[in-house]
This record gives structure tokens, C-alpha cells and sequence, in this order.
């Protein structure tokens, strides 16, 4: 019995080695909240009250590693997968598409950069993240406001690929000079040239960043070319911040032109502002709008959000907000256009 216990012992120390090596973490984060939506324009002036997953940030499970390969070159990956987790929903099921994964890249990193290949989360998602206080919330940030134009100034402005996240994709992330780092995506959209006998549809992404103390920016350029003719998707953002400490402002612009639609282009601006009460306490306040011009009609939506958090600990936040959107559109109607949300979750990041 005492051999038995010494052979599992060693094979438990070889096993804890051999996993040590590929410095390999797991991560995540975990968020609930209680939900009710109140549309304005319908007749009965009912509100739907839901228990949802992910209102302040999409809740998600990965894997990262890095592997030292020696003289500054490094081995990486990320395995990336969304949780639904008011559902009995099977990991990698999404709130937001049916795509399965989040992210999954495996690449080289050094003193070069980052090179990485997979199914990516794009530049154009990271540059609306950054761009506001709320930029990574679907619930309560005024970037991701669902009203019908998520097909156009929303999601489609953030990627020039509609959803931020694209197969087929390759990326390279330059080292910080002086708080400037440059990224540079490429997706291949399809991949049948071969057999359809058409041009495969496919999309660049090229964005700049800087981060040094209080000041950050970011601009982005896309193309999206769809069918090898006339029909290209051409968008383009700036973002801004500056953090007082008293208050942090934020702001971003963002315009999108499909060269096949001549009625005009889509827009999205917001503001954002991070008030810090005390060390635990933050309120958010943030108003946007954005205009659809590439119809027959044109929308316009103004949406804005209070909300606040409160920080239980390093890794577990309780928050509270509204958002009330403002919809003018002949395409989408009034009833049920108009909507005031509220919600209430806990987020634990591990």
C-alpha cells in the first residue's frame, strides 16, 4: 500500500511539472443580473423582467499559455468560450451569436511583437472597448445599443466584419513604443475561390493605440472588400480619454460607407464619464448617438445610461443602472422602438 501511495505522489509531481512548464491559466469571468425592459410605445405598457448572464460584461471561460522557447522567443495561445449561465447551456454557447468560440489563436510572440492565427477578436472590438466606460457591456453600454442599426453604426462600425470576431483571421500586435502600439488584422471572410469560381470576400483592419498615465487615444481604419467588385465596406474611428481623478472622460467617433449604397453613410458618437466615489464606489454616465444614412430612410437613436459600482472586492463588483434609448426611424416604427432598461447583477472575474 506504501509503494502505491509513493507511485501516485511521484506521478502527481511529474503531472504538476509537466503542467507548471506550460504555464497555463484559466480564467473567466462570471456575471448575473436581474433585468427589466419597458417598451414605451406598446400599447399594453407591459415591462419583461428577465434574470440574465452578462449585463455589466459578457460572462465567459478560457485557457491562455505561454511557452519560452528561448532567446526572448515565446509560444502562446488563448481557448476562449462564452457562457450563458441563466440557462442550462453548454459551454461556448453565446448571448450575442451562435458562434462557439470567443476566441481561439495559437502564435509567437518576442521582442518583434505578437503574431497570432485563429478565430480572433478583432482590433475593431478592442478599439469600442476602450473607447468608453461601458464599451465591453452589451447591456448597459450606449456602443452596443440593439435597435435594428446593430447591422449597420453599432457592431458593423466596430469591425468593418459584422461582430467584432472573425474566422480565418491572422493578426499582429507591435511592442508599446512610448505607450503607441499598432495592430494589424487580416480575415479571410470566405475561402472558395476554388470552387465558386468568385473573388473570396475578405477584410483588413489597422489600428493604432496610446496608453501613457492619465491620456489615452486610438484610431482605426477598415476594408472590408465583399465580392472582388464595386462593393466595399470603408470605416474609420477615433477615440479619446483623459482621467482627472476626480473624473474620467472618454469619447469616441466612428463612420462607416458601403461604396454600393450611394443614400450615405452610418455614424456613431458617444461621450462617457467615470466619476470615482470614495475607493469603492463608481458612477457612469454615458450618452450616445447614432445615425443610419445607407437606407431609403434614415434612423436616428440617442441612447444614454446611468449606472454605478461598488467593488466587494478585487474580483467581485455589484452594479446597478438604466439605459434609455430614443428610437427616429420610418424603416423600424415607434412601437416598442423606445425602450428604458434596467438591471442589477454581481460580476466575479477569476
Amino acid at each position: 500500500m506504501q509503494k502505491k501511495i509513493i507511485a501516485l505522489a511521484v506521478a502527481a509531481l511529474a503531472s504538476t511539472a509537466a503542467f507548471a512548464q506550460t504555464n497555463v491559466t484559466i480564467y473567466g469571468i462570471a456575471d448575473m443580473g436581474i433585468a427589466g425592459t419597458t417598451r414605451l410605445g406598446n400599447t399594453n405598457g407591459q415591462t419583461q423582467f428577465g434574470v440574465n448572464s452578462g449585463m455589466l460584461s459578457t460572462s465567459r471561460i478560457g485557457f491562455k499559455g505561454v511557452e519560452d522557447l528561448g532567446n526572448g522567443l515565446k509560444a502562446l495561445f488563448v481557448l476562449e468560450y462564452g457562457l450563458v449561465m441563466d440557462a442550462s447551456a453548454p459551454i461556448g454557447t453565446s448571448t450575442i451569436t451562435s458562434a462557439a468560440a470567443r476566441q481561439q489563436f495559437v502564435g509567437l510572440t518576442g521582442g518583434f511583437g505578437t503574431v497570432v492565427a485563429g478565430h480572433l477578436q478583432t482590433t475593431g472590438l478592442d478599439f469600442t472597448v476602450a473607447g468608453s466606460a461601458l464599451g465591453g457591456s452589451t447591456g448597459l453600454g450606449v456602443a452596443h445599443t440593439g435597435t435594428g442599426l446593430q447591422a449597420s453604426a453599432t457592431t458593423h462600425l466596430i469591425s468593418a466584419l459584422a461582430g467584432g470576431r472573425h474566422d480565418n483571421a491572422v493578426a499582429y500586435i507591435s511592442p508599446s513604443f512610448g505607450g503607441v502600439t499598432v495592430a494589424y488584422n487580416h480575415a479571410r471572410l470566405s475561402e472558395l475561390a476554388g470552387t465558386s469560381g468568385n473573388t473570396d470576400a475578405h477584410g483588413d483592419l489597422l489600428s493604432a493605440s496610446y496608453a501613457n498615465g492619465p491620456i489615452s487615444a486610438g484610431a482605426i481604419y477598415t476594408r472590408a472588400t465583399l465580392d472582388g467588385a464595386n462593393n466595399n465596406v470603408k470605416e474609420w474611428g477615433l477615440r479619446a480619454g483623459y482621467d482627472f481623478g476626480v473624473v474620467k472622460l472618454q469619447a469616441q467617433y466612428q463612420r462607416a460607407k458601403d461604396e454600393a449604397i450611394t443614400t450615405g453613410s452610418d455614424s456613431l458618437w458617444l461621450v462617457s464619464a467615470t466619476v470615482p466615489v470614495g475607493a469603492k464606489v463608481a458612477v457612469i454616465g454615458e450618452f450616445g448617438h447614432t445615425s443610419r444614412k445607407s437606407t431609403t430612410t434614415a434612423d436616428n437613436v440617442n441612447a444614454a445610461t446611468v449606472a454605478a459600482t461598488y467593488s466587494l472586492s478585487k474580483r467581485t463588483t455589484a452594479y446597478a443602472g438604466m439605459k434609455a434609448v430614443r428610437v427616429q426611424s420610418a424603416d423600424l416604427g415607434t412601437q416598442g422602438t423606445d425602450t428604458n432598461f434596467y438591471v442589477m447583477g454581481v460580476r466575479h472575474m477569476f
